[in-house]
């Protein structure tokens, strides 16, 4: 289970949205991708096994793209050049990068593999470009940016010359009866499941989102490429060196759709989408990496044959395939295992001890606790978001923390974001576990004195030394193996006396008065437990990955 994204967190926290009919209080949107995480989200209690089983349905999508992968070369099923097929499409690094997350990306990379299955290998018939037009519109749904690939590859199959061609008009009713057909489908499904309105407003968002001014470029994701896959770079390169060269010399005649031209075609798409995308984050090589293979994959099918078949030649091609391709491959995919999702599992399981599922909120701005409500409709936190809160369009977090406190709250890069205010608001109202896990609390002078209690629950009131908190014992294993201090304070809290358990207060000013070397804490423990216990010393901005 290697480290979850801010985005999958996010998808899953939606489809609890969605599950739990909560869409009037909460921002979310829908796809096909978040019917099938609404149904799994049904009844969920533990968010580490609703990520479990996201994940899994995800895995099976990731197998089922490279199959079709595979397919889409145009080799038999049951062949032998399939395997190679295979072989190359499943050690492709940015797949395995982001190929399994729980992301809508990996489903319309499904949804174009399929269309251009269909639309490459199938006969130019009008049943085919049926198929086309419904694929089309279906990917639609799934996420906004379909558009960008299937508009130019719905024109490229329409109008491109083929060898005994139906007429065109015939391909243009049969693509548009497709694409009608499942746009009344999928608006009858969306009717009747309520969510009609939802996805136009996400329309709109992504609109807005696509137009403002949250934009980069895509040199640090195409960078990435001369790393992870520099065989594939090259051959892409060569390829298109090749196609010039035989359109320069054959003009129209290269214009056949027998030969390497679709597969041009349709990684200019792709390369072309990545280009214009607001915010080409490194996950959009899931939408161009599989059409380079195929582009590569078709020259090397015909050029490269011939090579092949010298006995000399071989032993230095495949020391290239191992050193260019299969070593970066093993390099990439290698650092998976150290980036494990045991630390976001553990906290989602520490956030769901200490707080009640109706009346205690977690906040994280991500979504990584989807068992677990959040603070205000405006929750999430992301770089096309930021600027709400900064010209007020949104309250600031602050202010919602103040109306709907959240007993714990996970630190992150995306909190760091916040204005100093929000945090200098937090640091006086929670206390660290860890840096990477807050709770409600505060820690009071020597002696005591008056504090505030904002969210009613129940509260352990100790010792510093015993308070658990991060920096209150040695750092590393030892800190954590050392024995815990008990804590006991002696001393009245409200003019009664202070045992060593938690106790339940209520909203308001509070006073503790303890022996003047005595420095209490409060600290929320949740409805259930005695302690919070010792967390170590993690980082916060470890937790996450950006860019990973």
């Amino acid at each position: 289970m290697r480290i979850y994204q801010v985005d999958e967190c996010e998808n899953v926290f939606m489809a609890r949205i969605l599950a739990a009919g909560q869409t009037a209080h909460y921002f979310s949107y829908v796809s096909p991708l978040q019917f099938v995480l609404a149904w799994l989200a049904r009844g969920a209690t533990q968010s580490a096994d609703l990520f479990a089983s996201a994940r899994c349905f995800l895995l099976l999508v990731f197998w089922v793209n490279l199959l079709l992968l595979g397919l889409a070369t145009g080799e038999r099923l049951l062949s032998r050049r399939i395997l190679v097929a295979l072989a190359g499409a499943a050690t492709l690094a940015p797949l395995w990068d982001y190929g399994f997350e729980i992301r809508a990306d990996n489903l319309l990379l499904t949804g174009l593999l399929l269309f251009w299955c269909v639309a490459r290998n199938a006969s130019a018939r009008p049943l085919s470009c049926i198929i086309a037009g419904a694929i089309a519109v279906a990917l639609q749904f799934v996420t906004f940016k379909a558009f960008v690939y299937t508009l130019p590859l719905s024109f490229l199959i329409l109008v491109f010359p083929r060898a005994n061609q139906v007429a065109r008009w015939k391909l243009v009713l049969a693509w548009s009866t497709g694409a009608l057909g499942m746009f009344l489908l999928m608006r009858l499904v969306y009717g009747a499941a309520g969510w009609w309105p939802l996805y136009l407003s996400d329309v709109r968002r992504v609109f807005t989102d696509a137009t403002g001014d949250n934009r980069f470029g895509a040199g640090a994701t195409l960078q990435r490429l001369l790393t992870q896959t520099p065989l594939l770079v090259a051959m892409v390169f060569a390829g298109l060196i090749t196609v010039t060269v035989d359109f320069w010399r054959r003009g129209r005649a290269a214009l056949a759709w027998e030969g390497w031209l679709p597969e041009t075609l349709l990684l200019a798409v792709a390369f072309a989408a990545l280009m214009l995308n607001p915010a080409p984050y490194a996950y959009n090589l899931l939408n161009l990496v599989p059409f380079a293979f195929l582009f590569v994959y078709r020259y090397a099918s015909l050029f490269l044959k011939g090579t092949w078949a010298t006995p000399g030649l071989r032993p230095l091609m495949v020391s290239v395939l191992v050193f260019a391709h299969l070593v970066p491959f093993v390099i990439a995919t290698r650092r998976h295992l150290d980036w494990t999702s045991q630390r976001q599992v553990h906290l989602m399981q520490l956030a769901e001890r200490l707080t009640d599922p109706v009346n205690d909120p977690v906040y994280d701005g991500i979504g990584m606790v989807p068992t677990r409500s959040s603070i205000n409709y405006h929750w999430f936190l992301h770089s096309l978001v930021m600027r709400n809160f900064t010209t007020g369009a949104w309250p600031s977090v602050r202010d919602m923390l103040a109306v709907r406190p959240a007993a714990v709250i996970i630190p992150s890069y995306r909190t760091d974001w916040l204005p100093e205010p929000d945090h200098e608001f937090i640091r006086d109202r929670y206390v660290p576990v860890s840096d990477d896990f807050w709770v409600l609390g505060k820690v009071l002078p020597e002696g005591g004195g008056t504090f505030e209690i904002y969210h009613p629950g129940r509260y352990r009131i100790a010792t510093l030394e015993g308070s658990d908190l991060a920096g209150t014992y040695p750092a590393g294993l030892a800190g954590l193996l050392k024995p815990q201090i008990e804590g006991t304070v002696t001393g009245t809290l409200d003019g009664r006396s202070l045992t060593n358990r938690p106790v339940a207060l209520a909203v308001g000013t509070h006073r503790i008065e303890c022996a003047p070397g005595c420095r209490p804490t409060v600290v929320w423990v949740g409805p259930k437990s005695d302690r919070v216990e010792r967390q170590g010393d993690e980082n916060h901005l470890r937790l996450f990955s950006n860019w990973y």
